[in-house]
């Protein structure tokens, strides 16, 4: 989604520790501090150290399957529900969208 859209991909802290990501895509307040137009938080909780890399992003959108998690509290639109349900459908709309 980040490449069709034209944005950069960032990770929690648990996805760079996990080794799904490397480091350099790290968004927190212990690594990068960000401020992007729209910031997609998918499967993102939310935590306090997350939030503070990205919380002047100017909007947030959160795709999450806890109803409370505190990424809610921040996004300016959130969708409840499973991101590997919810992305495929987002993408499909960019792809008609940008044809």
């Amino acid at each position: 989604m980040a490449d069709a859209l034209g944005g950069v991909l960032g990770a929690s802290r648990v996805a760079v520790d996990s080794g799904w990501i490397d480091s350099s895509h790290w968004v927190g307040q212990s690594k990068n501090i960000i401020k992007p137009d729209v910031y997609f938080a998918f499967g993102i909780s939310g935590s306090i150290q997350h939030q503070a890399g990205m919380l002047d992003s100017k909007y947030i959108v959160a795709i999450n399957k806890d109803i409370y998690a505190p990424i809610f509290k921040i996004c300016d639109l959130g969708i409840v529900g499973d991101l590997y349900e919810v992305i495929p459908f987002m993408m499909d709309a960019i792809n008609k969208k940008c044809k």
